[in-house]
């Protein structure tokens, strides 16, 4: 009985283990998809700006 409530114990803290890693992974994925999707706005105000200073 011990055995098999250790090996279900390993397995459940295993499981929770990737289970967080991939909550973290998630979370940094979409970070990164919201920093570039700021990046890029902020890319085309800055060309926009310096085309229309071009132009005149």
């Amino acid at each position: 009985m011990k055995k098999i409530g250790f090996i279900i114990l390993a397995a459940f803290i295993l499981g929770l283990i990737v289970y967080v890693t991939f909550i973290i992974a998630v979370i940094k994925i979409t970070l990164g998809i919201i920093l570039l999707a700021i990046a890029a706005v902020l890319l085309t105000i800055v060309y926009f700006k310096i085309k229309h200073l071009l132009n005149d």
